[in-house]
């Protein structure tokens, strides 16, 4: 880290990439509380209905849930 002007003169400046690495770390982070901190419920739909829905999403809706089921998967492992 190089030092520059700050608030703290004594202090040390974060460079962009690294602002960048920690701002990442703290969101992801943050995701996984976040799935841990939602309560959890098991709910019975017969596939074709669960189908029927999946087919009325439109791209974006899917890739968020895809994102979704994702970030859960790995939570779990």
């Amino acid at each position: 880290m190089k030092n520059k002007l700050a608030h703290e003169p004594k202090s040390k400046v974060m460079s962009a990439a690294e602002t960048w690495e920690d701002a990442r770390e703290l969101a992801s982070l943050l995701r996984e509380n976040l799935v841990r901190a939602e309560p959890a419920v098991r709910v019975r739909v017969p596939l074709s209905a669960f189908l029927a829905a999946l087919d009325e999403l439109n791209q974006e809706e899917l890739t968020m849930l895809h994102r979704r089921v994702e970030e859960h998967l790995t939570a779990v492992r």
